[in-house]
């Protein structure tokens, strides 16, 4: 399948803070954090065959004509887009939009906001799916498997059948992060993503953890999409920072991990 990973232009006060973020905010001195996950569900479907685009408005500063001319050159299958609550309505308008730009594509949403209020998004979009949790890889990758070989939904996902929304129950994070293979640098275009707290160059970001099994911080989304501890292994991190630094001469990594208990 030809499969688009997209953050598309969103209207506002600024610059929107959403890919990878824990809170949403509006920034006019704008910062991109490299959003790990959708990065590494792009990856994930191109290296088990599939055409991927990745694509993101915001850090790009692409506008909407200029997103409407990339949907029509790439026509792609399914598109993936993440969203929170001050921008969801925003994301359903673009959802129309693209449906009727391009009749027959499938979205997905899939966010903190989502994961907390799935069926609303479903009831008040044109949106195909919608992914609760935060493994958006795995889950996109599923439902790409259920779409070309009628493999089984995971738990976690909404969809359409017959005009009626189902769903699959509650997510579980059960998904073996080891078996991702390291994001796609070149793909995701990683040279667009960074923040000023950085004093190296050139930087990047990891995330070895999903996790936040403490959910004490009110403002944080990692406990609605993350309620859990998993980790990579330590060697799985090792390597994959060995190839940064050999690959593209890597000076300094932020590992976006929630939480980094002792023991």
């Amino acid at each position: 399948m030809r499969v688009m990973v997209s953050y598309p232009p969103l209207k506002g006060d600024g610059t929107p803070t959403l890919g990878q973020n824990r809170q949403f905010q509006w920034f006019h001195n704008p910062s991109f954090i490299y959003p790990m996950v959708p990065a590494s569900a792009a990856t994930l479907l191109k290296s088990k065959g599939h055409d991927v685009i990745y694509n993101d408005c915001i850090a790009e500063r692409m506008g909407w004509p200029e997103y409407e001319k990339l949907l029509l050159e790439q026509k792609p299958d399914i598109i993936l887009y993440e969203t929170k609550t001050p921008v969801v309505r925003q994301h359903w308008e673009i959802t129309a939009k693209v449906k009727k730009l391009l009749p027959g594509v499938l979205i997905v949403l899939c966010g903190d906001h989502i994961t907390a209020m799935p069926e609303e998004t479903m009831k008040n979009s044109e949106a195909d799916y919608a992914l609760t949790g935060g493994d958006f890889d795995f889950l996109l990758l599923n439902i790409v498997n259920n779409i070309t070989s009628n493999e089984p939904l995971e738990p976690g996902i909404w969809y359409r059948e017959n005009g009626e929304i189902k769903n699959t129950g509650k997510f579980e994070l059960k998904h073996d992060l080891n078996e991702l293979p390291f994001i796609d640098r070149e793909l995701t275009k990683w040279r667009i993503y960074g923040e000023k707290f950085f004093k190296y160059h050139p930087y990047t970001y990891t995330m070895v953890g999903r996790d936040c099994p403490w959910a004490k911080c009110t403002f944080c989304s990692w406990t609605t999409l993350f309620p859990s501890f998993r980790t990579r292994t330590p060697e799985s991190l090792l390597a994959e920072i060995d190839m940064l630094r050999k690959k593209y001469g890597i000076r300094e990594i932020f590992d976006d991990t929630g939480t980094f208990p002792r023991g």
